[in-house]
């Protein structure tokens, strides 16, 4: 296999949709340039459009609409943004978020990509395994170590030096295509093509397709949908305060979010165990659970603001319109295998201490 065990694997790809989320939500201050801090040897550049050329000691940490990065780091980088070009050498390893993803650097280590569109172009170098997940993936470069991928469109054109592993709704094996090791693709037979000039060394194994959505799961998300539409129609002022506190408190807010959604149940069950305390965790528990379903809410409202930019409107149809940008990149994303679930539980748990935040502000502005 390419991978040593699963678990390595979450544990990368976890702390890579933590660490996206989080600094998504950082601003600058105290910086040497607007938009620009430094942090140690660390560098953070946060913006609408940010090009950063320069070396950097540690780590690179981006975040913006349109990101482009040509300089070195002797750390990692790691850039959430509408549209990230990279180049330049990055001697860590490379974690990237957004929209559209562009690769062309040497990376030294591991590479974790997620994204609606990533390329892979044929200067880009990594030089140990690679994680891709997106809408439609294109990998040209060369990766010395695995390849697991999962993805609406898979195109594989490049150079592996050990095992490959796709997971999605088409695959497409090109005639430049080296592959050391094995080939394994949980991908339908009538949409798998594998050009005759293309090298595999291993053995290609086709692995059994789940189900595709159904009635029902499209009925779910027009629900979810049309259920956020209504709460940020009849609460845009409470809606809007709880996105605004995210970039300005993101830890606060996922330390709330966390205690909430751990504590309750636990002090519900606790509760329950006592005659008087029953009707306080029969009262808690709908309470939990409706914390719980709008919990995104705050964060897709956030996330549209931030992919529509200066087109963004402060009134109750712009926030409508934000939220549903917001919320359809949420739940594609959450249909990645794997960094789904994970990124949609790290947005819940933000969006969840916003709303707990903002409910406070609320209360402490109400007169006595």
């Amino acid at each position: 296999m390419v991978f040593e065990t699963h678990r390595r694997l979450i544990r990368v790809i976890f702390g890579s949709a933590v660490m996206a989320s989080t600094l998504s939500c950082m601003g600058g201050g105290g910086s040497d340039r607007p938009g620009l801090k430094r942090l140690g040897d660390d560098v953070l550049v946060s913006g609408g459009s940010r090009t950063f050329t320069d070396s950097v000691p540690g780590d690179a940490i981006l975040a913006g609409g349109d990101l482009s990065f040509s300089g070195a780091t002797g750390g990692d980088y790691l850039g959430v943004g509408g549209q990230q070009a990279i180049t330049g050498r990055v001697h860590g390893s490379l974690r990237a978020a957004g929209g559209e993803i562009h690769l062309a650097a040497a990376v030294d280590r591991n590479a974790t990509i997620a994204g609606g569109d990533i390329v892979l172009d044929s200067a880009a170098v990594i030089a140990r395994n690679a994680y891709l997940f997106g809408g439609k993936i294109e990998i040209n470069g060369t990766v010395r170590e695995g390849i697991l991928a999962a993805g609406g469109s898979i195109v594989l054109n490049g150079v592996v030096g050990r095992d490959v592993e796709i997971s999605g709704g088409e695959l497409r094996v090109g005639p430049r295509a080296q592959i050391t090791g094995n080939l394994r693709y949980r991908v339908a037979a009538n949409k798998v093509h594998i050009d005759s000039a293309a090298r595999i060394s291993g053995t290609v194994t086709a692995l059994p397709v789940g189900s595709r959505w159904g009635v029902r799961s499209l009925l779910w998300v027009l629900g979810v949908l049309l259920a956020g539409t209504v709460i940020v129609a009849l609460f845009p002022r409470f809606m809007a305060g709880a996105a605004e506190i995210l970039p300005e408190r993101p830890v606060l807010s996922a330390l709330f979010g966390l205690g909430w959604a751990i504590l309750i149940p636990i002090a519900a069950v606790i509760a329950a165990i006592t005659f008087i305390g029953l009707p306080l965790a029969m009262l808690a528990i709908p309470v939990y659970m409706i914390g719980l379903a709008i919990a995104t809410i705050p964060f897709a409202l956030w996330l549209g603001r931030l992919l529509l930019g200066a087109r963004a409107r402060p009134e109750r149809s712009g926030a409508l319109v934000s939220y549903l940008v917001g919320a359809l990149l949420l739940i594609i994303v959450g249909l990645i295998p794997v960094v789904g679930g994970f990124v949609t539980i790290i947005a819940a748990c933000l969006g969840l201490g916003a709303l707990l935040l903002e409910a406070q502000a609320v209360r402490a502005r109400q007169p006595a």
